[in-house]
């Protein structure tokens, strides 16, 4: 006999089943000796050994079946739990131990038969004893081929869903059930959809019939939780007019998709040469209209947020020896419904539901036979942060995951008044780690708001939005991350500490604004710290982020890429070698007649150069100060006035005007701006700069201030060092002096003659440029604009 492994539930019933097994083969074995005794009525014998033997040998093996199948069917459910939490299929190995098992069972009753069906035939070829009858015989073998059909009742796998928990009404979807036993032959297989009230039913109906209580020959009929249609494998649309084959009537829907809706189909079976053995497949199954809605509430959606799940309940129709029909039973994986309502408005907040229901369920993982009970007990911060990293990795399809330093943001905003008095439940006095619910993951207390956006989210939200740009190619956040360039979730202040000691740099973090986006910081030459807007989704799937990386480093003069192990990444070969140059980017060639004039035949060759669409930093607008009293006569009134002389140097700036000049404020346009004013008013004859009149070249004191370091080369230090010694009255003529000194003994340290980048608003126009101290004493000489020297940490915002 081939000793399956027995559980230690079942493994005094299995001891009792093995001395009845011993003992009846014995008393067969003795009725073959007495066959040749014609005086010996072998009929009384059959009985007492039927009544005496062979029921309680069998009833002992049933209740070992009963006792030792819901240990290997919990087995295979964690590992399909496991498989499917990780994204991965099956493998055999997975299931050999439960094949085995079965196998087993089979082997162990055809024993006890074939011993019974050789006596059968020795009956019925002897001469001398003519005692036995052939019903007698027969109840023999049918008490075996009868607890055949009681321990195979669920020798069935069902391993759907194995790609997604989440069904959508109407998409398809590939349905595949295997079979636990090689011995069984089947006719056909019933696919329904039952709820989670009715999945416990019918796995205690499967309990009772391995007992021995219930039949397996006509199973109870249980009610439908949702509608399932077959699409045909030809491809060919249905006709909305054709009659359900059912004979319930006809469907006339419009939709195709409703047309043949049942509460059950019916599939045929298919021989798998992988496994030898009879299995049932089908690639076009999809879920449609809800049967009722009665059954689709649940009491606990209202106060948690969690959805109704479902299972495929599978009944594979088999014969028996008997010669009869019996049903082999089993569930699959319990899943959820998710409707097609786009234009709901709540459609991410339902479907952050569906998913979060989802990953609760197979997170707390309480399995239970056939089944998943759904756990009200809370979890604990490290199981909350262990499940969410395996959902990141496994769903963002990286290697790297988040570290614990990403979760600093969570720790403190998981509760909030309304969703913080399930979260008390698990504490005691030996855990005073912090407990999270399923309320607590779905309650919207995360809050973004803006002057025209106001925003509340969840922090399963927050964590879905993420992982969809991780998801999306076209963002290319998933390079930067597996590749150490991109931070995780840092807040604020750790990114100012990041880059204040740091220079032309910038730093890529992801961040939970706007529900999940990616958010770039740069620190520019004048040490200032910018916070460029964040990127979401639909911004990413337009640009990518190494184009926006790109274009930042350009326009605001970065170098360097600050990374996730803190070293400098120069942004030139961060786009070399993740971003190459593509077809669209290269100068083309095109061959045309009607770029010139001339004949029809005649064509010329002209190259384009490409365009693209680049992305700035839109600079706040520094509001100016209003003029003194006694200033105020000094300001031009319209750009066609004659200007009186004033020592005033700024003018007030015509700001509309501005603005459509030079919208982003960029600094590298408005030193080509400058470089433009210088050439049109070289004239020493006709221009003043009192005389200049405010419009599109005026510019901003940080602007002016940024640009002139540019050109200097200072740095911010430089520039305090100069502007508190401009500040001393008594050093300034010291230092005019000492300049004057070292300009005579060092000719290298004069300016150059020719730079042709200067502001026309700074000093009047000679033959050579002033030194940088000079211009920055005309500017810290004028009281209205020194406090306007603030390097303060301030949002920008990306223009395209």
């Amino acid at each position: 006999m081939r000793i399956p492994k027995v559980c230690p539930e079942a493994k005094q019933w299995w001891t009792q089943f093995h001395e009845l097994y011993n003992s009846s083969l014995h008393y067969l074995h003795g009725l073959y000796s007495q066959l040749d005794n014609p005086n010996c009525n072998i009929e009384i014998k059959m009985r007492a050994y039927f009544t005496r033997q062979l029921q309680p040998c069998l009833a002992a093996f049933r209740r070992t079946c009963a006792e030792n199948a819901p240990g290997f069917h919990s087995s295979l459910r964690r590992a399909q739990v496991n498989r499917l939490s990780n994204q991965e299929k099956l493998v055999e190995q997975d299931t050999y131990e439960i094949r085995s098992y079965y196998s087993s069972l089979a082997y162990t009753l055809g024993l006890l038969a074939v011993r019974i069906q050789g006596f059968r035939y020795e009956c019925q070829t002897c001469s001398q004893n003519t005692f036995a009858t052939p019903d007698t015989l027969w109840q023999l073998l049918n008490e075996v081929f009868i607890t055949y059909e009681y321990v195979m009742n669920d020798a069935l796998m069902c391993n759907e869903p194995n790609h997604s928990s989440i069904m959508v009404t109407n998409n398809l979807f590939t349905f595949t059930c295997h079979t636990l036993c090689r011995t069984l032959i089947f006719e056909s297989f019933d696919i329904q959809i039952v709820s989670e009230e009715t999945a416990f039913a019918i796995q205690n109906e499967i309990i009772q019939c391995r007992m021995g209580n219930s039949s397996p020959r006509e199973p109870k009929v249980f009610p439908s939780a949702a509608l399932i249609a077959m699409k045909p494998t030809s491809g060919v649309k249905r006709n909305n007019a054709t009659a359900n084959q059912k004979g319930t009537g006809g469907n006339t829907a419009h939709k195709k998709s409703d047309v043949n809706s049942q509460e059950f189909v019916t599939i045929p079976p298919t021989f798998s040469d992988n496994s030898n053995a009879w299995q049932t497949t089908y690639p076009h199954l999809l879920c449609t209209t809800r049967q009722k809605d009665a059954v689709l509430l649940d009491s606990r959606a209202g106060t948690t947020g969690k959805r109704p799940l479902f299972y495929f309940y599978i009944r594979a129709k088999t014969w028996s020896p008997t010669g009869n029909y019996i049903h082999v039973r089993t569930l699959s994986l319990p899943f959820t419904i998710s409707t097609r309502r786009n234009q709901d408005c709540q459609v991410q907040r339902m479907n952050s539901s569906y998913t979060a229901t989802c990953f609760w369920m197979y997170g707390t993982c309480g399995i239970n036979g056939l089944l998943l009970n759904w756990n009200e007990k809370p979890l604990t911060w490290s199981q909350f942060k262990h499940l969410t990293r395996r959902y990141f990795m496994v769903n963002g399809e990286v290697i790297r995951t988040m570290e614990e330093s990403d979760y600093a943001l969570l720790q403190d905003k998981m509760h909030c008044e309304q969703c913080g008095d399930d979260s008390t439940e698990l504490e005691d006095e030996e855990n005073h780690e912090g407990c999270i619910s399923f309320k607590n993951i779905l309650c919207s207390h995360l809050r973004f708001d803006t002057d025209t956006v106001q925003m509340r989210f969840s922090v399963w939200r927050g964590i879905l939005e993420v992982l969809q740009i991780f998801q999306d190619p076209k963002a290319a956040v998933k390079v930067l991350w597996e590749h150490y360039l991109m931070h995780g979730f840092l807040d604020t202040q750790a990114v100012v500490n990041l880059l204040m000691p740091r220079h032309n740099c910038m730093v890529i973090r992801l961040t939970y604004i706007l529900g999940g986006s990616v958010c770039v910081s740069y620190r520019n030459l004048c040490g200032e710290i910018i916070h460029l807007e964040p990127l979401e989704l639909k911004k990413l799937q337009a640009k990518s982020i190494l184009e926006y990386i790109s274009d930042i480093a350009e326009t605001a003069k970065i170098d360097y890429l600050l990374t996730y192990n803190l070293e400098y990444m120069p942004v030139s070969s961060v786009i070399e070698k993740y971003f190459p140059v593509d077809d669209v980017k290269r100068v083309r060639g095109v061959a045309s007649n009607i770029t010139d004039k001339g004949p029809l035949n005649h064509v010329t060759h002209v190259k384009f150069t490409p365009l693209r669409v680049a992305v700035v930093a839109c600079r706040d607008q520094t509001p100016r100060p209003s003029p003194r009293p006694s200033e105020s006569h000094d300001l031009p009134t319209s750009s066609s006035s004659v200007h009186a002389p004033s020592e005033c140097v700024f003018t007030a700036p015509n700001l509309p005007q501005r603005y459509h000049q030079n919208q982003n404020h960029d600094p590298l346009m408005s030193m080509m701006m400058m470089t433009s004013s210088s050439s049109s008013t070289s004239s020493p004859t006709n221009t003043t700069p009192t005389m200049m009149t405010p419009g599109p070249m005026d510019q901003s004191f940080e602007m002016q201030l940024e640009a002139l370091m540019k050109q200097y080369g200072k740095t911010p230090h430089d520039v305090c060092e100069i502007v508190y010694s401009a500040a001393r009255p008594n050093n300034n003529l010291n230092q005019q002096q000492q300049h004057h000194h070292q300009s005579h003994h060092h000719p290298s340290l004069i300016p150059p003659t020719t730079t042709s980048i200067r502001s026309p608003t700074l000093g009047p126009p000679s033959s050579q440029d002033r030194s940088f101290e000079d211009l920055m004493d005309d500017l810290t000489n004028n009281g209205d604009y020194s406090s306007n020297l603030d390097f303060s940490h301030t949002n920008h915002f990306l223009r395209v």
